[in-house]
């Protein structure tokens, strides 16, 4: 099966694996399935970063994208038609973040399942968002 994953299950899939619930856990140890990472999560990593949002602690940013390919995570890139139909998706009144819209509309468009904690991510499910943590 495939899955994206969100870009603090990356993060914490390198730095925190014990943030990680059992089931998503499960998912990315399973060899059958296929975990996908969007550079839109490298580019947020490294706004984050740069802005003083995110401590990376001992890791290297530019080594995260090679972190990811040693846990076989497989690389999404967004298609033109990703970007071009973002405005498809319903703007939620509480969520505006367009690092998560970019991840919620690849998701929905490469039918993949999202790997989140994100609780704002329930309510695109309406929209046929599939959403895997607990």
């Amino acid at each position: 099966m495939g899955y994206l994953i969100d870009t603090h299950i990356l993060l914490w899939a390198i730095m925190d694996s014990y943030k990680l619930s059992k089931k998503a856990q499960q998912v990315l140890e399973d060899e059958r399935n296929t975990i996908f990472v969007s550079p839109i999560s490298f580019w947020e990593i490294a706004i984050k970063h740069q802005n003083k949002k995110l401590d990376l602690g001992k890791v290297n940013i530019l080594h995260i994208p090679h972190i990811a390919e040693q846990l076989d995570f497989s690389l999404l890139n967004p298609e033109p038609y990703d970007y071009l139909t973002i405005g498809q998706i319903p703007q939620k009144e509480n969520h505006h973040d367009p690092f998560d819209r970019m991840l919620i509309q690849q998701a929905i468009r490469n039918n993949l399942v999202l790997i989140s904690k994100d609780e704002k991510f329930h309510q695109y499910e309406e929209n046929g968002l599939q959403l895997l943590w607990e």
